[in-house]
């Protein structure tokens, strides 16, 4: 029993680690095709270095705002969650320490009971 949960969760493991290093591979694929075709249009386009130097400088700007506001709504969602968690942390112990009370109490109550009878 004990191998056989060890060599689930060794496979499951394995399989994770592998799905990693194909996204990764994905992702670095992704990047290079991206750069080779910037490169390839920036080198065969029909406009002027200066052109196409403005364009860069524009899209540079255009993808920094864009990078920026996505960060900003990334932060403030990732704060709302952060915050959410912890009132339901906070009221799920409040909870259970209510819970935890009343069984003590309920345990005192019957331990008072059995001392006053006998």
């Amino acid at each position: 029993m004990l191998f056989s949960s060890w060599f689930k969760n060794r496979k499951k493991e394995i399989l994770k680690q592998s799905k990693i290093k194909t996204a990764k591979k994905v992702a670095i694929g992704t990047v290079a095709g991206s750069l080779s075709g910037l490169l390839g249009g920036l080198l065969f386009s029909p406009k002027s270095g200066k052109e196409n130097r403005d364009d860069i400088v524009k899209s540079s700007k255009d993808i920094t705002n864009n990078i920026k506001d996505r960060t900003t709504e990334l932060k403030d969602t990732i704060d709302n969650k952060v915050t959410d968690v912890k009132s339901s942390v906070t009221e799920s112990k409040t909870k259970i320490s209510e819970y935890l009370n009343g069984k003590k109490n309920s345990k005192d109550i019957v331990t008072d009971e059995e001392t006053s009878s006998k």
